[in-house]
């Protein structure tokens, strides 16, 4: 009876593809060792440019990226066919390739970000008509704060498919200013008395230099547009708007110079008469 089992053991072992064996662990063993190896290289580099915990899930993908191929290769040095499990790993990749459509977009939006670089956090920047300071840029979508306190949650592929502007990127930023005097009032006093009201405040800057001239002839008013340069920094440029639109109107009324009312002229086709009777009493 030993005999006879010993006899199938034997039988057995000669039946067994060691070689496959033994091809296959060394695939495997040498696939996850360079797997290690190609995951800490990948994190030290996307470190430089990518938020840690997006380096750190980028260099784990591509681990078991590298994993998975030294599996299915361990596989194929057994004799095992893979055919059946590539068509079907190909049919789930094309339905789950169109259900998550909008996550790679957003996923490789938020990587193409990253390498650009169009903001940083802390910036003051307006995407797609929405103003507001960027909170945290991860790989999916961007959050701002807006003026208004409101958060603001954006998909990384709008964000990289829309206009950026970033407010913070330039250390000067321009303001216009549109003001409207009456046509019989002197456009060169109000010039001068709009000059001295920028070059009293300590935040227009010298370079580039404020211009101020005649912009339009409207149709109640002459327009004169203003142009300063000031600091961009946080919103130092909002407070600087607001007290110098306040200086010059103050320094215009001051000075005699009228701000005219939007006034329209009424012209009727056909002779109008006016009846006025008197009640009696």
């Amino acid at each position: 009876m030993d005999g006879v089992n010993l006899t199938q053991v034997f039988a057995w072992t000669r039946e067994v593809n060691w070689v496959g064996i033994i091809l296959a662990t060394i695939i495997l063993v040498v696939g996850v060792f360079i797997g290690q190896i190609i995951r800490k290289i990948t994190y030290k580099i996307t470190i430089r440019f990518m938020p840690e915990p997006t380096a750190r899930n980028t260099a784990r993908a591509i681990y078991y990226i590298i994993v998975f191929i030294a599996g299915a290769s361990a596989l194929g040095a057994l004799g095992i066919d893979l055919t059946g499990l590539l068509v079907a790993g190909g049919i789930i990749g094309i339905i789950l390739g169109f259900a998550l459509q909008n996550i790679t977009a957003n996923l490789f939006s938020g990587l193409f970000i990253y390498w650009e670089k169009p903001f940083n956090p802390g910036d003051l920047v307006e995407i797609n008509g929405m103003q507001g300071w960027v909170l945290d840029i991860s790989i999916m979508s961007t959050r701002l704060l807006g003026l208004d306190g409101v958060k603001i949650r954006i998909p990384n592929q709008e964000v990289f498919q829309s206009r950026i502007k970033n407010y913070a990127a330039s250390k000067a930023r321009r303001l216009d200013f549109v003001i409207g005097i009456a046509y019989s009032e002197d456009a060169e006093k109000a010039y001068q008395v709009i000059r001295r009201v920028l070059d009293q405040h300590p935040l227009v800057l010298i370079d580039p230099p404020p211009d101020i001239f005649v912009n339009e002839l409207g149709s109640s008013s002459v327009n004169i547009l203003v142009r300063v340069w000031v600091p961009s920094k946080g919103m130092l440029w909002y407070k600087v708007y607001k007290d110098l639109l306040w200086k010059m109107k103050k320094a215009i009324t001051d000075a005699g110079i009228e701000i005219p009312f939007i006034q329209n002229d009424v012209w009727f086709r056909t002779p109008l008469h006016i009846k006025i009777e008197k009640k009696e009493e």
